[in-house]
């Protein structure tokens, strides 16, 4: 019953995550209402997975899996790596997903939009575009790099 009420979680995930990618590759933002609205479901469907499934370590992990990934991306945007605000909420929130599924799904999961994202950088700078290549909309990756993690 467990994986029904999380199979919910990551469907909303991916429902959402679409959204806010094609929002982000639109105008390069993503929006704060969108984000919280979905941690706050997230944090609901998985508090049922662990009363479901009695196992209450299933929210702590998934909570503190979610304020890792935040508190990390912070840290980059503050250093200047391109990352906005908006990025940080993003990987808080898919924190709070990966963490249903273990540390090893949160370290691919943050992980592999750095590798996904890469092509494309190295496009831009190639091409001469390297201050854009700063700039790109790197919500798509984190999404992306969190749903492959998660079907891992």
């Amino acid at each position: 019953m467990e994986e029904v009420v999380l199979l919910a979680a990551w469907q909303l995930l991916a429902c959402v995550g679409l959204l806010l990618a094609c929002i982000d590759i639109a105008v390069r933002r993503l929006p704060t209402p969108i984000v919280l609205a979905t941690g706050g479901g997230l944090v609901a469907v998985v508090c049922i997975a662990a009363i479901v499934s009695r196992q209450p370590w299933l929210l702590a992990n998934s909570l503190a899996a979610g304020v890792a990934l935040a508190v990390v991306y912070l840290v980059l945007a503050l250093l200047g790596g391109g990352l906005g605000m908006g990025d940080v909420r993003l990987a808080g929130l898919l924190g709070l997903a990966l963490g249903t599924g273990g540390w090893t799904v949160v370290l691919l999961g943050a992980a592999l939009p750095y590798l996904l994202a890469l092509p494309s950088a190295l496009a831009h700078t190639w091409r001469g575009r390297g201050a854009e290549a700063q700039h790109l909309p790197f919500g798509p990756y984190l999404v992306a790099g969190a749903l492959l993690a998660i079907c891992a």
